[in-house]
């Protein structure tokens, strides 16, 4: 396993026996709180609505970050992934359908259908991080995704789904529920939610945490800054309710380039074709954003 320190060219392909129970454990009492927290959250009374939207923001992110953190770390086959990716899918789905038949039992379903989504967000992740080869490439991946997902969120694909089709974004995304919401006359159908990260989220997450945990990157300074900056991205969106969405991907790629610098060596080469390429990158997107506009 790669820590922080060392730098490991290529994953191990299999978990060992002394890696596999703690990180076992780990996984296990991480799942556990998580659920608990999120069932919990919309029961508890007589919180203000300040604190309380702070709470559950820190407690949601905290423990999202910790299951991937967890994910990140097995040293896994690709048919395993695939496997680890594709169960929890098929199990949210199912439990989805449940939760919609049944509203009374969401606050108990809904964490339920939040966790496997994450799980099979994070696996998807490690399947997507197969495709680096070496630390280096990181780099303009995490800056062709801050510029990406910008556009797709307030130009693109994502804002126009935002827009025509909100339930259908809701069902792919993780929500943030809100305290005290099942504590009232409506009991578990009047569960509510504050806010929601997206499946790219978590995808790109299980990406950077596992692309950390092979190269010898730094995973951990990697979680903490991601927690800050998707904290300060929510609470800032909660701040501004005209404001139809924050795309919480460039937090987590700003996250993982600030806990990662000094740690990329390019050439002067690489570094000219690097920004060649990124300048490529932005000049389609401004001419994505003017047809965009045109077509309104």
């Amino acid at each position: 396993m790669a820590n922080d320190a060392g730098i490991q060219d290529q994953p191990s392909p299999e978990v060992t026996h002394t890696e596999s129970a703690p990180l076992g454990r780990e996984a296990l009492i991480a799942g556990l709180t998580y659920y608990g927290c999120l069932a919990a959250l919309p029961y508890m009374r007589g919180i203000p609505p300040a604190v309380g939207t702070l709470v559950a923001t820190f407690l949601f992110l905290l423990l999202s970050l910790a299951i991937v953190r967890n994910i990140a770390r097995w040293k896994l086959k690709p048919l395993h992934e695939f496997f680890l990716f594709a169960y929890p899918l098929l199990m949210w789905y199912s439990v989805t359908l449940y939760g919609a038949q049944y509203k009374a039992a969401r606050p108990f379903v809904s964490p339920l259908e939040s966790l496997l989504f994450l799980v099979a967000c994070a696996f998807f992740g490690r399947l997507i991080a197969r495709l680096v080869r070496e630390k280096n490439m990181l780099l303009p991946i995490a800056v062709v995704l801050i510029m990406v997902d910008i556009f797709t969120v307030f130009v693109g694909p994502t804002g126009k789904a935002l827009e025509k089709a909100p339930d259908l974004v809701e069902k792919l995304s993780i929500g943030l529920p809100e305290v005290g919401s099942a504590a009232g006359k409506e009991g578990g159908a009047g569960l509510a939610f504050i806010g929601a990260a997206g499946l790219g989220d978590f995808i790109f997450l299980g990406f950077f945490f596992v692309a950390c945990a092979r190269y010898g990157l730094r995973l951990d300074r990697t979680l903490w800054w991601a927690f800050a900056l998707m904290s300060v991205a929510i609470l800032g969106y909660l701040a501004l309710p005209d404001v139809p969405g924050i795309p919480l991907l460039p937090f987590i790629s700003i996250g993982f380039l600030l806990a990662n610098t000094g740690m990329f060596d390019f050439s002067g080469r690489e570094k000219l074709y690097l920004a060649i390429g990124f300048v490529f990158i932005a000049v389609l997107l401004t001419i994505g954003v003017m047809l965009m506009r045109s077509i309104k």
